[in-house]
């Protein structure tokens, strides 16, 4: 997945991409929530990356069954 951040494209780490959609359940990628998602654990709201990676890292795996 790739954004645009300050007129760049950024390619986004899949590791944030596969939380966010874990995360927004249902939403598209397209959506404000889903863009907020990946923002923030992008780190452009100044949040701790450190702590972001731990909460990527501690995601339940969901059942699809």
């Amino acid at each position: 997945m790739i954004i645009d951040i300050d007129y760049q494209q950024v390619q986004v780490p899949q590791e944030i991409v596969r939380y966010c959609d874990w995360f927004t359940l249902d939403t598209k990628r397209d959506d404000l929530r889903y863009i907020d998602c990946v923002y923030m654990h992008l780190g452009l709201y100044g949040n701790d990356l450190k702590q972001l990676e731990h909460i990527r890292s501690s995601v339940p795996i969901r059942s699809v069954f």
